[in-house]
């Protein structure tokens, strides 16, 4: 059976982070591990996360030349579901530590499925994804529709939001790939960026440094749709929360522009 990895980075979402970590083992495809990542969370996260039946202490880390701080290791007594505590770094480091830690303890990992610590999957997700996903080895991700949730500042109310079918055309003007997407490891090693980074830290840093973003995902959906087919699936298959404090929401035009610029510099 195909094993599939979900990552979660969490950035003081303690509130929401548990509610997303017993949606990625509640999946209906049954060979799923979930990585956890707090990224240096000020918040009560580590203890909410920590409430998980940690069986024991993991050594070391994948060493990585963009990141040389603090790893604590924890894997649970079913060894469905790690833990990792790390230095504030951004989303894209705390993604990029999950995933090669993912790839390097499972040879036969098949692909990750990145869920945001403030949302959750439909416990049919990871399934109808991966069917699509083997029926043609082309497919190197797969995404859906989702359902946003607003509450807090934003005001309390539900919708679906329907993802146009894909369209690189489209892609190359807007992000039209939710980030939530199940991603092929094959495909996802082919596009590593020189300095072996996946997600781009230059593109989402960390607030502990006064730098946001939230283009890391468009850019690596540009550089995959040059290798494999974005396939997309019309049905709601996750829960967007929306509640005025995401971090794309600190995102400004001087950030969004030099990011622009990075991404539009690739060779």
């Amino acid at each position: 059976m195909h094993k599939i990895a979900v990552i979660i980075a969490n950035y003081n979402y303690g509130e929401y982070v548990v509610s997303a970590i017993k949606s990625a083992l509640s999946q209906t495809h049954q060979n799923v591990v979930v990585y956890v990542v707090n990224d240096g969370s000020t918040d009560d996260s580590v203890k909410r996360i920590m409430s998980f039946d940690f069986h024991t202490t993991c050594n070391g880390y994948v060493s990585l030349p963009y990141y040389s701080g603090k790893c604590d290791v924890y894997l649970s007594k079913d060894q469905r579901l790690v833990f990792m505590d790390i230095d504030n770094s951004g989303a894209s480091t705390a993604r990029n530590v999950a995933i090669k830690r993912a790839i390097r303890d499972h040879k036969d990992l098949y692909a990750v499925c990145i869920l945001d610590a403030d949302d959750e999957m439909v416990p049919t997700k990871v399934e109808k994804m991966l069917s699509k996903m083997i029926s043609n080895s082309d497919i190197g991700v797969v995404y859906a529709d989702y359902k946003i949730v607003r509450s807090g500042n934003l005001g309390n109310y539900s919708k679906v939001e329907f993802k146009q079918p894909y369209d690189k055309d489209v892609l190359s003007k807007e992000c039209i790939v939710h980030s939530g997407s199940l991603i092929k490891k094959d495909y996802l090693t082919q596009v590593e960026l020189p300095n072996g980074e996946i997600y781009d830290s230059k593109l989402h840093g960390p607030l502990s440094k006064g730098f946001i973003g939230c283009t890391e995902d468009y850019d690596l959906w540009l550089r995959l749709s040059r290798n494999c087919i974005i396939y997309h699936i019309p049905e709601q298959l996750s829960i967007v929360r929306e509640t005025g404090k995401n971090q794309s929401l600190k995102m400004n035009g001087s950030i969004f522009k030099q990011n622009m610029e990075i991404i539009a510099n690739r060779t």
